[in-house]
Order: C-alpha cells, then structure tokens, then sequence
C-alpha cells in the first residue's frame, strides 16, 4: 500500500493531504486536514498529530520561504523547517522540501481544464517553458523546464522584489507617491494584496476619485478584500478605479515575464488576488496591457495565458514533488 503525503505550509494555515492506494494510479484521499500554523511551534509537532505515529511512503512538503540546504526558515512564522527532521517524523528518505512556489508550479499541469481560465488561447509547447505568477500577500513567480527525460524541474524566483517600471505619468506619479514609503520600490508594493490598498489609496491622493469607501475599509479586517469587491463590481468610484489600474499593472508585468522567457508552455496566474478580481482580469484590460509591448505583439500573441482558479494547487504540486522522490520504476 502506498501511502502519500502532501503539505502546503502556509503562515496562516497548514494543509495536509494523505493520498492512498496500491499503486499511484490508484491514489486517493485518505485524509485531508488543515492546522492554524501559528498554533504551533513548528511543523513537526503539526506532522505529529496528523499521522500519529503512522509512516508514509513518501512526503512533498510546499513552504513560505526560501530553502537552502535542506532547510528553510519560514518567511512569516519564527519556524526553522529541517528536512532531517520531516525524514524522521514521516519515517520514509522519499522527503521533498521545497519553496511553497516551486511546489505549486508543479501543480499546474494537474489543474483540470474547468479550473482554467483562458485569457489567451494560443497553443501549448510541452518542450517550451512553464511560468507561473502567484498573486497574494506578495508577488512570486516559479517556472518550469522540462527535462529531456520528460522530469519537469522546478525553479523559484524573487521577482516580486524587482524594481517598479513605470510606462506612463500617471504611473510615473505612482512610483513617487510609493517611494515615500519605501526607499526601494518593488513590483508587489502596487502587485498585491496589500499593493491593491496602495493603488487606492493613491487614486484617493492624486483626487482621481473621493474617497466614499474610506471608512468601510479602515474598518475591514482585510482592507484589500473590500477593495476588490468593491471594484469588481463597480460599486464605488475609487475602488474600480484601484482594480483597473491593478490589471493593466499586472498585464504589463505579465508581458515583461513572457518576454524574458517565452513560456509557450503557459503562462499562469494564481493566488487569492487573482482568483477574487476574476472578472476584472477577464475583462480585457489585462491582456491589452500584456500585449502593449510595440514590435514584440507578435510574439507575445503565441504565448497561453490563464488564470487558474484552483486553490488546491499547493497540494497538487507537493503530492508531484513527493513522488518524484521515489526510485524510478
């Protein structure tokens, strides 16, 4: 019996997925928890309760933040991740410990085709290049390449801490307006979650809108979650004005990420951002923005574009990495 564990270690929630079966083909949930991360003291206590003692045949684990040497120190929690340590608690060598991005781009080609989101159609390179944009708390980006021997290899990145281009004045305002609060400014100051708060908040500055939803979202617990929703469904000025600058900024840097890489493999959009502003990206504006580049249009119309609405795909991607692990044949 195989038994199979896939973890997306997130600094709010931990999800655990345990997949069973005779062979992988086989594989089924067998159980599926999720844990308060800032409960414990770190993973291995959380690993503790979910298997109690039992042992698995295999592990891929996701977590929020970089890993090196076999060990990460996560990004928004005082843990210290120890891939020894995940090999102790599981009972199996077959341990997979990777950036919660690196994970989730694995993932990908698991999505099922009603998850997708198509916001270009062109046709898929297997050999090309996979990326994948994760619109959250902050802004990451992974990608894929595929390996001769047809294993995908996954590799994380720090664009989200690349500098801010702006490519007009109003944008140009925008870059000064963030740099009063930030002596560097990077992509997810304005491409996030909280970077939404910051669009609207200078579209309030600048008078390019009143501000009649101010108070509802100094009161919101999640400032940014009222803002989208706000927008998207053009109940308030400033907000529609806040997510449409939001999708033309994330279509650009969509096609500043194509260029670099030519991911005719797909290129994706995911993370609770994305998901909750659906409708606004599907609008247009974001693709008009990702094709704005002059003489490079041409090439950027070849490159698939979608938004996947799956919010499993930390745990797709970990059960891949898991398996990976294991000898061939």
């Amino acid at each position: 019996m195989m038994r199979v564990l896939a973890a997306d270690v997130g600094g709010t929630k931990t999800a655990l997925c345990l997949y069973e079966g005779s062979d992988v083909a086989s594989l089924q949930i067998a159980s599926r928890l999720e844990y308060e991360s800032k409960a414990f003291s770190g993973l291995v206590p959380i690993l503790g309760e979910f298997l109690r003692g039992q042992s698995v045949t295999c592990a891929g684990f996701g977590v929020a933040g970089p890993v090196i040497d076999g060990v990460c120190h996560t990004t928004n929690l005082p843990w210290r991740v120890d891939v020894r340590d995940l090999i102790t608690v599981c009972a199996t060598t077959h341990c997979a410990l990777l950036n919660d991005l690196e994970i989730a781009v694995l993932g990908v080609p698991l999505v099922s085709d009603d998850k997708l989101v198509w916001l270009q159609q062109a046709p898929l390179d297997r050999s090309a290049p996979l990326e994948l944009v994760a619109v959250g708390t902050g802004l990451g980006r992974a990608f894929i390449i595929p390996a001769p021997d047809g294993t995908p290899r996954a590799f994380a990145t720090e664009s989200g801490h690349a500098s801010f281009g702006p490519r007009n004045a109003i944008e140009r305002r925008l870059l000064a307006y963030v740099a009063e609060r930030h002596e560097v400014v990077c992509v997810e100051h304005v491409l996030s979650g909280p970077g939404l708060q910051t669009l609207y908040d200078f579209i309030v500055h600048e008078g390019l809108a009143p501000p009649t939803a101010q108070l509802e979202i100094e009161r919101a617990d999640d400032p940014s979650a009222v803002i989208g929703r706000l927008g998207a469904r053009d109940l308030d000025d400033g907000c529609a004005a806040a997510v449409a600058l939001f999708a033309d900024l994330l279509g650009s840097e969509l096609g500043n990420t194509a260029l670099r890489s030519l991911p005719r493999g797909g290129l994706y959009i995911w993370g609770g951002v994305g998901r909750k502003l659906r409708g606004v990206l599907e609008r247009g504006d974001l693709l008009d923005a990702f094709l704005d580049k002059h003489r490079m249009r041409d090439v950027l119309e070849t490159i698939p574009l979608a938004l996947i609405d799956e919010p499993e795909l930390g745990l797709l991607g970990a059960r891949e990495a898991a398996l990976a692990m294991l000898p061939r044949g």
